[in-house]
């Protein structure tokens, strides 16, 4: 049986092939160029809104601050001021009010919960050494549990006197979350009934940022009262 050849590419097909292919290359470049482009336009804008809406937050956790200045911790300990809020190592916020005195500051921090990473702001006064405030600006728990840690008023009234004493670099009560109802000290967290693993989550980011953060904060605390 004699087995049938196909004919050879006609020069037009080929000719299609190619513009084709030059077609593609070229929507794909200017694909690649408007990606670029609209990234570089809105980079600017995009940092300065999360810039106001993060300053935003600290003057919520800080009522009447007039100034603040943004503190990275390097990794040995010393303090650097930042011009924005972009740059490496542990954030924190320094706020004062109209006469120039520190009113106390805001330190980033995170850990898992029970869907995801938990992340907060809380306000924390050197003078008492106590958290003050708290807030959380990104998490996915549980809609209606979970995410209670957000809002509801009980939970949040455990961080307007939050013992965050600190000895010699180390916590003299590390912060621990106790089941509902059973809080009797002034460094425990009183969880939320249904979310106790959201409330936990939150009490293990509190004492791990404690231990690390705010025994620097109390070793530089004269520069950081000059704002310096």
């Amino acid at each position: 049986m004699s087995q049938l050849i196909p004919p050879p590419e006609s020069a037009p097909s080929r000719e299609n092939s190619i513009r084709m292919v030059r077609l593609l290359g070229t929507v794909s470049l200017m694909c690649g160029v408007l990606i670029v482009g609209t990234n570089l336009a809105t980079r600017d804008r995009i940092r300065q809104n999360q810039e106001t809406i993060m300053r935003d937050s600290v003057a919520e956790l800080l009522p009447g601050v007039k100034k603040q200045v943004v503190y990275s911790i390097a990794a040995k300990g010393e303090l650097k001021v930042m011009n924005g809020i972009e740059g490496e190592g542990q954030r924190f916020f320094a706020g004062y009010d109209a006469q120039g005195k520190l009113a106390g500051v805001v330190i980033e921090a995170g850990e898992r919960g029970y869907a995801d990473v938990i992340s907060a702001l809380y306000s924390y006064s050197p003078a008492t050494q106590t958290i003050i405030g708290f807030k959380v600006v990104d998490m996915r728990e549980t809609p209606g549990l979970g995410d209670r840690v957000r809002s509801d008023e009980g939970f949040l009234a455990n961080f307007k006197q939050l013992d965050a004493r600190v000895e010699n670099g180390k916590e003299v009560h590390p912060i621990v979350t106790v089941k509902h109802g059973a809080k009797k000290n002034p460094w425990e967290i009183d969880a939320i009934s249904g979310a106790t693993i959201s409330s936990r989550a939150v009490g293990r980011m509190l004492q791990k940022s404690v231990e690390n953060v705010t025994p620097v904060i109390q070793k530089n605390l004269d520069r950081i009262e000059r704002g310096q």
